[in-house]
């Protein structure tokens, strides 16, 4: 703790009281409800990440049924098995050191590389473009056969 009695920021930065008072209550609230905190951002973030794919691929109009359901899959799927998932590494990976650089880098790479197939599969169960798109790379490549006359 600071002198001034309240809580320290990370990094040492001092920041203006109505910040410090902000960043006091958001750390009560992520410690007293980690799993709604994580699965209302996963709503939201799903939801606006579908906002910003439709806006990078020139999707005019929105499509706003379609981002409701990717925030209802964040909701209901993604914010429940990221927080389940983060707290089995917590408690199975590097436990004698946590949070060691190492241990972190573990966790952030298991969960992008696991996540990346994880919501791509979610996604292409969901998205017949993008199924299409996912059985093109993964079906092997046919070379043409040659004529089969002979001379």
């Amino acid at each position: 703790m600071n002198s001034g009695g309240s809580r320290s920021l990370p990094l040492g930065t001092r920041l203006a009281r109505p910040v410090q008072r902000l960043w006091g209550s958001a750390s009560k609230t992520i410690s007293r409800h980690p799993f709604l905190l994580k699965t209302v951002t996963s709503g939201i973030g799903f939801g606006f990440g579908d906002v910003l794919f439709q806006l990078g691929t020139r999707r005019r109009p929105l499509d706003w049924r379609r981002t409701a359901a990717m925030g209802a899959a964040g909701l209901a799927v993604g914010g429940p098995v990221g927080y389940y998932f983060i707290m089995w590494m917590e408690r199975n990976i590097m436990t004698s050191a946590p949070h060691s650089k190492l241990a972190l880098t573990v966790k952030v790479t298991l969960d992008q590389v696991l996540g990346f197939a994880l919501w791509h599969a979610a996604l292409a169960a969901i998205n017949e473009p993008h199924r299409q798109t996912c059985l093109q790379l993964v079906q092997p490549k046919t070379k043409p056969q040659p004529d089969a006359k002979l001379h």
